[in-house]
């Protein structure tokens, strides 16, 4: 059975007044039980009031909004997949004090996930202290101070990409064609079938997002037994010590003309621009056995395992996007040791291939030497353009710009 709050729970769930949540109930806009006792949905339209409120909305123009039926939360319930427990018999503090070593950083966990600092005089919820306590004991294990720091940042990351901008594109997709012809005019109410799809849409993001999570968490797991044992059984001497591996490959692609773009044609397209290099840099990097680490605007940078599978990528890519027609794109690509951190990649290697893509023009993958030279008995060829001076590079760089017309290399 749903728990049922009291109005004082309801106002200290919200963060508001206790009398506003009386004041809510008494115009209509929240309705509790015969006993007075109210949803976790109200908690919702607490804070949503609340924040018409601080906006500067006049309490006259909400009262009279709910009287005319412009104003409703109606099943507000239903937009709350996690329903909290009860809250904590001691405060923060005192849970911050018996959590052990490590609980220190707390505060400053909740602000790196984006949320309010805890207030050390008012309790959390009983789950979300059971939750903390496991993080801690997790993170406990780890030499480095700042792990949980890293682990909150990782974790804030991934839940707001995948939460708000699944949000933030059923919103554009479903809500707003049909909010905007409500306020044309065009409708009377806002259609329920659209609520409930909006409804079932944002309901489904977590659930989503846990299966994924557990498919990627299950496919790493695997990968790294694996992996370890071979490694175990090469160090007894029981079998072949792994062949050396490549150093990585670091691909910078970027959309030539970006800016004349934007100012000729206007934003959407150059977000249409944009996000038709997302969606072919991630299915290159993926095809290729690599990864997308992160996008640069107009921009992408890609991690490949090695020299020749990184040149293989990028052209596909530069070829794909130029063969858009909206815009013509250019890449660069080097290859050596990176550092590896929080699933971003820096170093020498990465800084070098960033200023090669800029050198190159408009449909042109340039590789340095080193690049090059690795890929030789791959199907590709290194035509040298001579020795190139790049910003921030103190010395001049021989470059190559690679095509797929032979194993050559002049």
């Amino acid at each position: 059975m749903p728990r049922l709050y009291s109005a004082a729970e309801i106002a200290s769930e919200a963060g508001c007044p206790e009398e506003r949540v009386r004041w809510l109930s008494d115009i209509g806009l929240l309705t509790p039980d015969g006993e007075g006792r109210f949803s976790l949905g109200d908690v919702l339209a607490s804070k949503m009031v609340s924040a018409l409120l601080e906006s500067g909305l006049p309490a006259e123009t909400v009262e009279r909004a709910v009287a005319d039926g412009f104003l409703s939360f109606q099943r507000t319930d239903e937009y709350l997949p996690y329903r909290p427990g009860p809250r904590s018999e001691r405060t923060f503090a005192e849970f911050q004090a018996s959590a052990g070593p490590g609980a220190e950083l707390l505060p400053a966990v909740y602000e790196v996930l984006g949320l309010p600092k805890p207030d050390p005089a008012s309790p959390i919820h009983v789950d979300e202290e059971e939750l903390f306590e496991r993080f801690l004991q997790v993170w406990r294990l780890a030499p480095d101070d700042d792990a949980p720091i890293r682990a909150a940042r990782l974790m804030a990351q991934g839940a707001r990409a995948a939460m708000l901008g699944w949000t933030d594109l059923v919103d554009e997709q479903i809500a707003e064609p049909v909010r905007q012809r409500l306020f044309r005019g065009e409708l009377d109410e806002f259609p329920d079938e659209v609520r409930v799809a909006f409804m079932g849409a944002t309901n489904l993001v977590p659930q989503m997002f846990t299966w994924l999570s557990a498919r990627y968490l299950e496919h790493r797991s695997v990968n790294g037994i694996v992996e370890g044992f071979e490694r175990f059984l090469a160090s007894r001497g029981l079998a072949a010590p792994p062949a050396p591996q490549l150093p990585p490959a670091i691909v910078f692609v970027d959309l030539s003309g970006f800016t004349r773009l934007t100012s000729e044609r206007g934003d959407e397209s150059a977000v249409h621009a944009a996000a038709s290099l997302q969606r072919r840099a991630d299915d290159a990097a993926r095809k290729h056995g690599g990864r997308l680490v992160k996008l640069l605007g107009d921009g992408a940078m890609l991690r490949l395992t090695e020299p020749a599978v990184g040149v293989s990528a990028a052209l596909e890519l530069v070829e794909t996007m130029s063969g858009e027609g909206v815009l013509s794109s250019h890449a660069g690509v080097h290859a050596g040791p990176v550092i590896e951190r929080d699933l971003d990649v820096f170093g020498q290697t990465v800084n070098l291939a960033s200023r090669i893509a800029d050198a190159a023009g408009p449909g042109e993958v340039l590789v340095s030497e080193a690049v090059a030279r690795a890929s030789s008995d791959a199907a590709f060829g290194f035509e040298a353009i001579g020795d190139a001076e790049l910003d921030g590079v103190p010395h001049p760089i021989p470059l190559f710009r690679a095509s797929r017309t032979g194993n050559l290399m002049h």
